[in-house]
């Protein structure tokens, strides 16, 4: 096990310079021995806001002199790859790194893989908690093999550059997280996201300790090669870098620190839950959907759904989105989307769609809470979508459907981000976490 390992960090006030950031960098590598030569930056895919251009020139520049290579790895889980030329602009922006490569992450060929571990039932089973009797149905049943992407083993040492920031199945992004699942085996993306969704998102969103952290930070012993982790915490209205932490061997102590920061910076608060909140999906500088499809888009839900009251709306708005999900959509058409207690009553309908875990929690999560009475389903909340999804899909998919064109009048007359009329509009969203807390300030009509 990792010891505790010291962590060079800078905390802005109001934020971290360029200067400051490059500098800290610069001190934290330059400890690096020269044995080491052969560096791969592990970074996010351009569904996360994060300036991943301006930390690989960064990393250049501290690491120019004692590299014979610093390439970089998409840590897109299943995420569907990057165009080339976007991808290649993400990560070298208007720079030119001869040497340099970018690779995607092929989460579902087995040839990419290697196998680093062993993850025993037991420790699974123990994982899961209290919800262990369900892990047998979900098929965890059996020993599980730790597999990474294979090209992370001919490297002298990895760079996990990271946004930490709430998530809803890991409860905080960041460290090695951009390893598990970013670029694992599926059986790991699988049994990571059965845990979370399991123990629902607005139980582990935003919340630390839990199973599923614990088990991304274990499982990272397992890998063969020195990790450095580097943690930003972002504004998400203003994209300013308040802090930076940077772990030179190791990654708790990276993340627990900025997790402990991004709390104060990521996460707003409504003095009460509302009966309807609409959530509009973002949009990046060159007018493309931030979120290419639902399965990401599915952020929209799990970053809002504490503000909703019980049988409250949650309007996802997102005009011209059409996409449910390219690796995933024909599964999540088969089965819809359901709440994790319907899936669990009655897994027939699932079983026969041969349906992955993954399937069953991308639906699960959106669908959000709910029990069965008297054999129906019974959501906690209505999640409805204003989309180019047309109502009959909708219908098909187990969701509702509002005109988007309607929503979108509604969103322009609104009060944006306070709680007005028993409502909540929130333009931009998916990144910030909203939470209810009594006795916080707000506007209240």
């Amino acid at each position: 096990m990792t010891g505790h390992r010291p962590v060079h960090q800078a905390i802005g006030s109001p934020a971290v310079s360029a200067g400051s950031l490059q500098a800290l960098l610069h001190e934290a590598l330059g400890q690096i021995g020269p044995s080491e030569r052969r560096f791969l930056a592990l970074v996010p895919d351009d569904t996360r806001k994060f300036p991943v251009a301006v930390l690989f020139q960064f990393l250049d520049s501290a690491l120019k002199g004692r590299a014979d290579q610093l390439d970089a790895m998409i840590a897109q889980g299943t995420h569907s790859p990057m165009p080339t030329e976007a991808k290649r602009a993400w990560v070298f922006g208007d720079d030119d790194y001869p040497n340099s490569q970018v690779f995607d992450h092929a989460w579902d060929d087995p040839d990419a893989l290697s196998k680093i571990g062993v993850l025993p039932l037991h420790d699974q089973l123990a994982r899961f908690g209290s919800n262990a009797k369900h892990a047998p149905l979900l098929g965890f049943d059996r020993d599980m093999p730790i597999r990474v992407n294979s090209c992370l083993l001919d490297y002298d040492r990895l760079l996990l550059v990271t946004r930490v920031q709430p998530h809803e199945v890991a409860g905080f992004a960041g460290g090695a997280k951009q390893i598990f699942p970013g670029v694992s085996g599926p059986e790991m993306i699988n049994l990571l996201h059965a845990i979370g969704s399991l123990q629902t998102n607005r139980a582990i969103h935003g919340v630390m300790p839990n199973p599923v952290r614990a088990l991304i930070d274990d499982m990272a012993e397992n890998v063969p090669v020195p990790i450095t982790s580097i943690c930003l915490v972002i504004d998400d209205h203003s994209d300013v870098i308040h802090g930076a932490f940077v772990q030179m061997n190791g990654w708790r102590e990276s993340v627990t620190e900025a997790a402990t920061l991004s709390r104060e910076v990521n996460i707003e608060y409504v003095p009460q839950r509302v009966q309807r909140l609409i959530a509009t999906m973002p949009k990046r500088a060159d007018g493309e959907w931030l979120y290419p499809d639902l399965w990401t888009g599915a952020k929209l839900v799990l970053k809002t759904e504490d503000a909703v009251a019980d049988g409250g709306e949650l309007v996802v708005l997102a005009p011209d989105l059409s996409s449910i999900s390219d690796a995933h959509g024909p599964l999540i058409r088969e089965i819809g989307y359901h709440t994790y207690a319907y899936f669990l009553s009655q897994p027939s309908t699932w079983q026969a769609a041969n349906a992955t875990p993954i399937a069953l929690n991308g639906s699960a999560l959106v669908k959000g809470e709910g029990e069965m009475c008297d054999g129906k389903e019974v959501p906690r909340i209505d999640v409805r979508l204003a989309t180019a999804i047309p109502p009959e899909e909708c219908a098909r998919l187990n969701l509702g459907y509002e005109n988007p064109a309607t929503v979108a009048k509604e969103v322009a007359s609104a009060l944006p981000n306070v709680v007005e009329h028993d409502r909540l509009v929130l333009p931009s969203a998916g990144s910030v976490l909203w939470r209810y807390k009594p006795g916080v300030l707000g506007a209240e009509n």
